[in-house]
């Protein structure tokens, strides 16, 4: 088996100079369970299937004409006059090029004993190569950021899926697992960024760039007998490792840290079913080697006003009563930005595995309601979200935002009947 694509596109969102690009595609196939030396001999092989991919995809997706310079009329001040003028306000950079996403994939698929073992493996390579992102440049220069091409990503993993389906007399059942195992790497980058992420080459896309935790300050001889730290902190404070042994806690003691806010790990289970009219089904997901940054609900309680989520989180607060218990750092409104400095101690893994959806029913399929015109009925009941298991247990571990502005994944109980005529 085997295909091929070609396509040459074409986009007034890029400059003329580079407005077409050229994107090609081929798979092919080999089933092997259809060769003779498996087919006369391996009579369990219901289906050996190889696969191989490569193609390539374009994104131009960047606004409307992000290399057209574009000017707007103001006024200014001169000689003791209001004069008219236009000014550009954002810088444009005409040599922009597609984005282009380079994909390899080699997989195989497998069936045997007449569908009562399935498997589907995949190992895939991604390239992102000409990344369209605004540059990082300095606010003295007086214009917003243009449009670049900015770096180069790759995304590099595995997909694996197995199925068993079989029937023994009047019971039918099912059961599915599927995991992707995925790894990212920046290959090029105009420039390194080091924020409250890092960005750059030979790490991961986006990975925490923090200071490490290393307790709460319990007296002023404890700070005193400490690094220096920044921002005059106090008893009731959190206290930073000195990772430099410098004796100065500053931006050299920051560092990456664990996994980032994509999961290295997804996975999902799904059973079910059927016997004498009765059926069921469920559907499990999960996610593991990710994490979650507390936002400045947490951080920062009562900056906006507002008093925090949770009434352990006022109880857990340091106090010298509370002392080495406590489980946060003390209130403050005149030190907050200390305590809100971003390090590991607001960082919290978010790996989870969900109930998603749990479903039963029961069909009714009978002469009587077949007099009076009915088919089949179907009474049932189901729910979804049913049950997280999570070590975070106050942010919803699928939503990426950790703050009160994200309402959670509500749990939903649902109650039918469905008739056939």
């Amino acid at each position: 088996l085997a295909e091929a694509n070609f396509r040459y596109d074409g986009t007034s969102r890029i400059h003329t100079d580079n407005r077409w690009g050229i994107f090609p595609s081929f798979s092919g196939a080999w089933r092997i369970s259809e060769e003779s030396f498996v087919k006369d001999n391996i009579n369990w092989m219901d289906n050996l299937k190889l696969r191989l991919s490569w193609g390539k995809l374009g994104n131009s997706e960047i606004g409307n004409y992000p290399y057209q310079e574009v000017y707007s009329s103001t006024a200014y001040i001169f000689d003791g006059a209001v004069q008219q003028a236009v000014i550009q306000k954002d810088l444009k950079d005409r040599s922009l090029k597609w984005e282009t996403t380079t994909v390899t994939d080699v997989g195989m698929d497998v069936t045997l004993g007449n569908g009562l073992f399935s498997a589907t493996i995949d190992w895939y390579n991604k390239i992102t190569d000409g990344i369209l992102s605004q540059a990082a440049i300095p606010l003295s220069v007086g214009m917003g950021a243009p449009t670049i091409n900015y770096g180069k990503l790759r995304n590099r993993g595995f997909e694996l899926e197995f199925g068993h389906q079989n029937r023994i007399g009047e019971f039918t059942y099912g059961a599915g697992f599927m995991a992707s195992i995925n790894k990212n790497e920046v290959l090029e980058l105009r420039a390194p960024s080091y924020g409250s992420y890092i960005y750059e080459v030979g790490k991961p896309y986006g990975e925490h760039y923090l200071y490490i935790w290393d307790g709460i300050f319990q007296s002023e001889e404890d700070i005193a007998n400490s690094p220096d730290h920044p921002n005059n902190p106090k008893p009731g404070d959190i206290k930073f490792k000195d990772l430099n042994n410098d004796g100065v806690i500053d931006g050299d003691d920051k560092t990456y840290f664990g996994y980032g806010e994509n999961p290295e790990y997804i996975f999902g289970l799904n059973a079910g079913f059927e016997y004498k009219g009765f059926d069921f089904s469920m559907n499990w997901t999960g996610a593991t080697n990710v994490s979650r940054r507390l936002e400045e609900d947490f951080t920062r309680p009562f900056n906006t006003g507002d008093a925090p989520l949770m009434k352990w989180m006022v109880e857990e607060r340091w106090t010298e009563e509370k002392g080495q218990s406590a489980q946060f750092p003390r209130f403050t409104q005149t030190n907050r930005m200390h305590n809100s400095q971003m390090s590991d101690f607001w960082v919290r893994d978010a790996s989870y595995l969900r109930l998603k959806n749990l479903e039963i029913g029961y069909t009714l399929n009978t002469d009587v309601l077949k007099k009076v015109g009915i088919q089949k009925l179907r009474v049932f009941a189901n729910g979804y979200n049913l049950l997280t298991f999570d070590h975070l247990g106050f942010i919803d571990p699928e939503s990426k935002i950790s703050n009160k502005n994200k309402y959670p994944n509500t749990r939903i109980y649902n109650f039918g009947v469905n008739v056939n005529f």
